[in-house]
């Protein structure tokens, strides 16, 4: 794979669209920890009427509209620990009655960024299907997007493939992928900062691990994987600098 430089112009900004309140952090620790002007937008973060408890939320002791804003709270002192600031849309997930993404908020975020990231969609565990909803928002309105591997569904691997949509869109084109992957290998300093950034997420941690088994142990959060689209001209986030890749 060819090392990439990065030759962001002052005044580069880095979006990344997080669908739920931690993928960002899962996800993509190495942009939101790196240099230069990122700003994490994440789409579902309202809760539904007081006195409304989903299944998933009934042990957190609270109703989910409490537990949502307790989510809002975890957010923000997670990405504190990089000095980041939490932007959340305020959309309301699925299991709330949601699940959509709304055009007219994404829009100006999305038009100002010199940057986009966007989740891939990846599984390679179990899927969750609103981070394709968002992925496609995305892509509507920036073709030129970044993708991320979505975390911990990805088993946070060095290599991943894309969702069979995006590889057969390729193959009817008959050419080679338009997405060239970029795998970035986390030192421990830098691992253990992630770990301590997913630990904010207190009330979700321990059901995301009852699932994907233990998270923030040591060597699992070694890789973060994303893809470069070819010739669009976006510019490489500032983690993108030479001998970076693996």
């Amino acid at each position: 794979m060819n090392q990439l430089v990065n030759d962001a112009p002052p005044g580069n900004s880095i979006l990344i669209v997080s669908p739920h309140l931690d993928d960002a952090v899962l996800s993509c620790w190495t942009v939101i920890a790196g240099e230069g002007n990122v700003t994490v937008a994440t789409v579902f973060t309202a809760g539904p009427k007081v006195g409304i408890t989903t299944p998933w939320d009934r042990d957190s002791g609270v109703d989910s509209a409490e537990r949502m804003a307790q989510r809002r709270d975890e957010d923000a002192a997670a990405l504190a620990l990089a000095g980041r600031v939490p932007l959340h849309l305020g959309a309301l997930e699925r299991q709330y009655g949601g699940g959509r993404v709304p055009p007219d908020v994404l829009a100006p975020l999305i038009r100002e960024a010199t940057t986009v990231l966007a989740p891939a969609g990846t599984a390679t565990i179990q899927k969750n299907t609103e981070h394709r909803v968002v992925r496609d928002a995305v892509r509507r309105l920036r073709p030129d997007c970044w993708l991320y591997a979505d975390q911990p569904y990805s088993g946070f691997a060095q290599a991943v493939r894309l969702p069979w949509r995006l590889r057969a869109a390729h193959a009817v084109r008959r050419s080679r992928s338009i997405f060239e992957p970029f795998p970035v290998r986390l030192s421990d300093e830098e691992q253990e900062w992630k770990a301590a950034a997913i630990r904010c997420y207190a009330g979700e941690l321990g059901k995301l691990e009852w699932i994907f088994g233990p998270i923030t142990q040591r060597g699992r959060l070694e890789y973060e994987l994303f893809w470069i689209p070819r010739g669009s001209g976006s510019v490489a986030p500032p983690f993108c600098s030479p001998g970076r890749s693996e």
